[in-house]
């Protein structure tokens, strides 16, 4: 192992072509002496002889076909490429073929049961996402083997299906239609396993036996735990969200179901639920004023209390008025020790979510007597492994109190570096809480939580640190959640002006990700400008900013082929990455909406492909507020092709090039078959 590559790297030492070396793969990712000669205008022989060299130095690290690498060393000031990662806006989500068939099944079923106005809360396909979110957090939380997991995944997205017969035994409904689905072939379960399904669907709801357990071929089920956990998901679907339809229906309503209007209103009354555990797991229901009879909440109480969890549930009253404490007018190490004011320090990547929630978790932590201090890096698909592997690992742990992790991108492969960096936090006395809301993240929660970390999950708009929360902390968590086009938000209700500043912010950080950024420094004070406006309630400012939004990087370069419900783009639609979700979106947009029952689009679907290399990139999204299409992501033939990353409504995955024709036109096949 060569010694130099551990060294910390002094770029102005190096010869100036080392140095620009240095600073495009650092930014641009690896490359050979040909891509970097032609980016210099360079001799080729001359990059060669100058790559050897610094692989001899530990500067480059050279792979056997002579593509280099950066090597900047074992320091906190390293350089991260400054272009984002071409990243999803959404969580990153699992589902195993069976989910996938499950859903694929279920959708039109549950979309049929959306229509029942009648019945007051939304039962359709969003309802069952989020429970299903619901229940593969607590899942994890305690600790679930992966088929009891898989088992409680099926049993969450099937169990309001009956809903399309008879609400009052929907639950045996839904047990019956697993079987019977199962035993025609339309669900891919052996016998034994639809029984286990259906036996949860009808356990949600009503008598259940808490202490069943079972066997699935040589694995031990426990029945009664995850109908425990399944009841209690989805009684955690209560917010404002699953009553979106506005005022129009509300006075209907109102005159026709007089007596039915609490249960409609209680929702109204909710703001939001979340999960925190720290490790004891108590669901926060926040909401404006406290709640005395309210409907949702005694039941979620009730339910729990139950089951055998030990949960507890407690109300979260959110202020009216921003609670934001006076900033001292400079705060330095000195000044903190001085005034002996405890220290944290808040991680995060330069992206639109979670600018936002380190905006929220900074002013709680502040009120809360804290002197903050922020570490934030580029977006990039090798960030979170240099937090964990090198930041974290090496940084003096004893200087902070607390460590507050918010919103790394997926990376599986660094899970036990993480676990071993944040042991290392724990064991020098620091508190560390973790708010990461991407669903392949959070099978590390047992390990977490077993070293008494504090973890905070739930829906987007969730992952900030603290209690102490204004009506302004919930309406930028909104923002923050309609920048990630999660496909499990409600599809109405949203205002021009919340989008004018989703695109104000986006904007704002994307003007940001493209200037040449040399340290973590200069990230802080990027993000500084933003978080600082946010803080504030600076909605004006974003709003101004959202005007060239759409010009600067909405603007498609190529129209697309129109294949029945699918816009095809068979090149990049923009110049850069990260905005291409975006132009996908305007374009379903610009043919405009169907005139149909709900939010429904001329063509919901978009695909982007084009040439990266030996591979082809594919981008997919159906709309994320089309109600009647199935969702793209179980229209993508996994048979054909690798597994995708993404949500139900966006995916993108790379490609082998001779296989890319016939995954994409597949892809088209099965969009426009499935179309309702």
């Amino acid at each position: 192992m060569n010694k130099a590559a551990n060294r910390p790297i002094n770029l102005l030492a190096l010869p100036a072509i080392q140095r620009k070396i240095v600073v495009y793969l650092s930014r641009e990712g690896p490359a050979d002496a040909e891509a970097l000669a032609a980016a210099f205008g360079l001799d080729r022989d001359e990059i060669r002889i100058t790559l050897d060299k610094m692989a001899e130095n530990g500067t480059v690290q050279l792979s056997i076909s002579g593509v280099a690498d950066a090597r900047l060393g074992r320091t906190r000031r390293r350089t991260l490429p400054a272009r984002l990662w071409p990243a999803l806006l959404a969580n990153s989500r699992l589902y195993s073929t069976q989910e996938i068939a499950t859903l694929t099944t279920a959708v039109p079923i549950l979309q049929f049961a959306r229509a029942k106005l009648s019945e007051f809360a939304d039962h359709g396909p969003n309802h069952v996402l989020r429970v299903k979110s619901f229940a593969t957090q607590l899942g994890y939380v305690v600790g679930l083997s992966r088929t009891e997991q898989h088992l409680l995944r099926a049993a969450s997205l099937f169990h309001d299906v009956g809903n399309v017969i008879d609400r009052d035994r929907h639950h045996i409904i839904s047990q019956e239609t697993v079987e019977r689905l199962t035993a025609s072939g339309e669900l891919p379960f052996s016998s034994r396993e639809a029984e286990l399904v259906g036996l949860l669907c009808r356990w949600h709801r009503k008598e259940y036996d808490p202490e069943r357990v079972d066997q699935l071929q040589d694995e031990k089920v426990r029945t009664g735990l995850l109908a425990s956990i399944l009841r209690v998901a989805d009684a955690m679907d209560i917010d404002h969200r699953r009553s979106d339809y506005g005022d129009r229906f509300s006075r209907v309503l109102e005159f026709f179901y007089p007596t039915e209007m609490p249960f409609w209103t209680s929702l109204e009354e909710i703001s939001g639920l979340r999960i925190r555990c720290s490790p004891l797991v108590t669901l926060q229901v926040f909401a404006l004023q406290e709640l005395q009879e309210n409907m949702q909440f005694n039941m979620l109480f009730d339910d729990l209390k139950g089951t055998p969890l030990p949960w507890a549930v407690e109300q979260v009253m959110v202020s009216a008025e921003s609670t934001m404490a006076p900033l001292p007018q400079k705060e330095t190490a000195i000044e903190t020790n001085s005034l002996g004011r405890s220290k944290v320090l808040v991680t995060f990547p330069f992206d639109c979510h979670s600018l936002i929630m380190t905006a929220i978790s900074r002013r709680n932590l502040r009120n809360a007597g804290y002197q903050v201090e922020l570490l934030c890096y580029p977006d990039t698909a090798d960030g979170p492994s240099w937090l964990w592997q090198e930041v974290l690992a090496e940084s003096r742990a004893g200087e902070y109190d607390l460590l507050v992790a918010i919103g790394d991108r997926p990376d599986p492969a660094i899970t036990a570096d993480l676990v071993k960096s944040v042991s290392r936090w724990r064991s020098s006395g620091v508190s560390v809480t973790i708010l990461n809301r991407h669903e392949v993240n959070w099978s590390r929660l047992p390990a977490l939580l077993n070293l008494g970390v504090e973890a905070y999950l739930g829906a987007d708009w969730a992952y900030f640190w603290g209690n102490d929360i204004c009506a302004s902390d919930l309406a930028w968590g909104q923002i923050a959640s309609l920048c990630t086009r999660d496909p499990t938000q409600s599809t109405i209700g949203i205002s021009a002006e919340q989008e004018a500043i989703v695109q104000g912010l986006l904007k704002c950080v994307y003007d940001q990700a493209g200037r040449s950024i040399n340290d973590v420094d200069g990230w802080v004070r990027l993000s500084e400008s933003i978080i600082s406006r946010i803080e504030v309630d600076d909605y004006t400012y974003f709003w101004e900013q959202s005007l060239g939004f759409v010009e600067r990087y909405v603007t498609v370069l190529k129209p697309p082929v129109v294949h029945g419900s699918v816009l095809h783009f068979d090149e990049s639609p923009g110049d850069l990455p990260q905005a291409f979700y975006w132009s996908l979106e305007a374009a379903i947009e610009k043919i405009g909406r169907a005139p149909r029952h709900g939010v429904q689009f001329k063509t919901p679907y978009a695909l982007a492909t084009w040439k990266e290399g030996d591979h082809v990139e594919l981008l997919a999204i159906n709309h994320w507020r089309e109600e009647a299409a199935i969702p793209i992501r179980l229209l993508y033939p996994s048979d054909l092709g690798p597994q995708p990353e993404g949500n139900e409504s966006t995916f993108r995955v790379r490609l082998p090039k001779e296989d890319a024709d016939g995954v994409v036109q597949a892809l088209i096949d099965a969009c426009n078959g499935r179309r309702l």
